[in-house]
């Protein structure tokens, strides 16, 4: 065999190794990838699992996991952000409710949640304007309205409160939080008949809250 077919030879096996190699690295690399996105999907799984049975440390932890093998992973985001209201970590929920808005700003839920942060830290002024722009976005959802309701409340704009607990019902009229609070904001605005008729019907949707403020005023 000439110089020349041996040079060639060599240069055909280098060539050829460097495929497979290539080629090796390459379906890792891809294995890699489809195995991060698919633990990412089980780790989600688990952590929702986990906070709809209340255990919300857990949930927020595999939540975390599922976050650090795929980002962005908005659902991810939103649960625990859910999972940092129910433990009472607002911050932390509101990073990750900033998080979704800023990709965003149409995730009604995502303000509404945001909301309930602020208002649970006093910021009143901060919630009502997140559920207003979520209302503006989302305009049958009855929880918007009573959260907005809240926060009306709480800055002691009870005219408006009223009229968002009205059309809270309106949309849902099985909401016995509902009641409850226009039946306080009646009572407290001098309307006692009208506050004991929405506290009865609290009542009978299942609010003993309301039976022992019917206890103390309605008689």
């Amino acid at each position: 065999m000439q110089l020349a077919d041996m040079q060639n030879l060599l240069n055909y096996k280098v060539n050829r190794t460097i495929f497979v190699i290539t080629t090796f690295i390459f379906s890792l690399f891809l294995s890699n990838c489809l195995d991060a996105q698919t633990t990412a999907a089980e780790l989600y799984n688990q952590a929702t699992a986990k906070g709809l049975a209340g255990e919300y440390t857990s949930a927020i932890d595999l939540f975390s996991k599922a976050l650090k093998l795929k980002t962005p992973y908005p659902d991810a985001t939103f649960n625990r952000g859910i999972c940092y209201y129910k433990k009472r970590m607002y911050m932390q929920a509101i990073d990750d409710f900033n998080t979704l808005l800023k990709g965003d700003y149409s995730n009604a839920m995502a303000l509404n949640y945001r909301a309930l942060c602020k208002l649970s830290l006093g910021d009143n002024n901060g919630g009502l304007k997140d559920l207003t722009d979520a209302i503006s976005l989302k305009n049958n959802n009855p929880e918007f309205y009573f959260n907005r309701s809240l926060a009306y409340y709480a800055l002691g704009n009870y005219s408006e409160a009223l009229t968002d607990l009205n059309i809270c019902i309106s949309l849902d009229e099985n909401m016995s939080q509902a009641f409850y609070k226009r039946g306080i904001i009646n009572y407290i605005s001098g309307a006692k008949e009208a506050a004991c008729v929405d506290l009865s019907k609290a009542v009978d949707l299942g609010n003993s809250e309301a039976f022992d403020v019917i206890r103390m005023y309605c008689r």
